[in-house]
């Protein structure tokens, strides 16, 4: 069953290692979690606009984009090495803080070396543009640029050992945080340069949080001998499954990053208002993923691939079930809601856009939970492809379509990306799992 139906929760405390049932306490914490971020989402976005404009909101949204893209570059696929590692040796009976120590280390190195690769030639290219907000920003935004993919291996690593409550409380926080200190940026200073540096706070806050939450892994037996093997280990899944980990970030924010160079910035916070409330029913489809991915490297570590099938299905269908309703109701609410946010002119303006994308999401619904499938498998080459493929479609139609299009374009290319996820990945991991998804 994909479902267990029971008081208990995976979240706390580690779940027993040989439970790999999917507890619905889990489902609401996570469900729980990706409301409280679309809510804290739309405070954020509407913060922004109604009190600096729709091109700071574009700018902002900008730089978010480069943490994200960035910040996905800095961890070198080791945060989904950590996720795959964790659970199997789990499995294994083997202690997982050797996982969580070696990526760390591993991403120490990664993080510094991107980081300091993107602020360099962003200040070279700034510099010689005369663009001094911009680069003012990236000064801002340097050092959470390099504890992103820290903080993704942390809230990895605990999603590994199934503490669902943890990860979904974490998890949440950051979007929280966000707008909070958006909040306190925009009431104690005029403008919207010190902004970007509340991007960099929340990843302070964010570090500090997830240390502290696995601190026992960090002191439990971390077999500091086994350092080097373990830093190697990661290297060599992180390495293969690099373009994977930094595409599937890059897949939720070319559309911005691309009508952004190519249309400007008022059309990016006029897209981004639509695209957060298209983001808000994606991430519930995501839900269950944070669910399913360990549950799915233990069914087959111990090589139960029939229950591993029941599970996918179950899943597929319960989601497909939960999502199209909410979809229908979402278009319908769409103006009335958003015109009370942002205005009616930018509801409008907005709403085809919301439309375009939620259809994609639709279509696509099921297979979301499982897009780390691959990755779960231990195929990061694989989960790569998947990833890249879908990357490629977006990228491509993105850059046919908004020249002719604009907003629409945008929103039809990423749609229609969103859509190839259920062809790439039924042709790549029939020959991983033994059926047809």
């Amino acid at each position: 069953m994909a479902f267990s139906f029971s008081s208990e929760e995976s979240g706390g405390n580690d779940q027993s290692v040989s439970d790999h049932s999917v507890s619905s306490s889990g489902i609401y914490w996570t469900v729980g979690a990706f409301a409280l971020v679309s809510l804290a989402g739309i405070i954020l976005n509407q913060l922004i606009a109604s009190k600096l404009g729709v091109t700071s909101l574009g700018r902002y949204n900008s730089f978010l984009a480069v943490i994200i893209v960035g910040g996905q570059m800095g961890s070198a696929g080791i945060h989904g090495s950590v996720l795959y590692h964790t659970p199997k040796f789990r499995s294994e009976s083997r202690p997982t803080g050797q996982v969580l120590v070696g990526a760390l280390t591993a991403t120490t190195v990664t993080s510094l070396l991107s980081t300091g690769l993107i602020v360099g030639i962003g200040e070279v290219l700034l510099r010689a543009a005369g663009n001094d907000y911009y680069l003012k920003g990236l000064h801002a935004i340097a050092l959470g640029l390099f504890l992103y993919p820290l903080n993704k291996v942390l809230l990895s690593h605990i999603n590994g050992l199934r503490r669902i409550r943890s990860f979904s409380v974490l998890f949440a926080s950051r979007f929280v945080l966000l707008a909070f200190f958006a909040w306190g940026a925009n009431r104690f200073f005029d403008g919207d340069q010190h902004l970007l540096w509340t991007i960099t706070l929340t990843e302070v806050v964010m570090f500090l949080a997830l240390l502290f939450t696995v601190r026992q892994e960090l002191i439990r037996n971390p077999k500091w001998e086994a350092l080097n093997e373990n830093v190697r280990a990661h290297f060599r899944f992180g390495i293969r499954g690099l373009i994977g980990g930094m595409l599937l970030d890059l897949n939720t924010r070319v559309d911005i990053l691309l009508l952004g160079v190519i249309a400007g910035s008022e059309s990016v916070g006029i897209y981004s208002i639509g695209s957060l409330f298209a983001e808000g029913l994606y991430q519930l489809t995501m839900v269950p993923r944070y669910s399913y991915d360990p549950v799915v490297t233990h069914l087959i570590v111990e090589e139960r691939h029939t229950e591993l099938k029941d599970v996918v299905q179950e899943a597929k269908r319960k989601t497909y079930y939960l999502i199209i309703p909410i979809v229908a109701i979402a278009n319908v609410c769409y103006p009335f809601v958003v015109g009370i946010l942002f205005g009616e002119d930018l509801a409008m303006d907005s709403w085809k856009v919301f439309g375009i994308l939620s259809i994609g999401l639709v279509l696509s619904a099921g297979y979301v939970p499982f897009t780390n499938l691959l990755q779960q498998a231990g195929k990061p080459t694989r989960q790569s492809a998947l990833l890249g493929a879908i990357t490629g479609v977006n990228i491509i139609l993105n850059l046919a379509l908004i020249p002719l299009f604009g907003m629409v374009g945008a929103a039809l290319a990423t749609a229609i990306a969103q859509v190839s996820l259920i062809f790439f990945l039924r042709g790549l991991a029939r020959s991983v799992i033994g059926y047809r998804l």
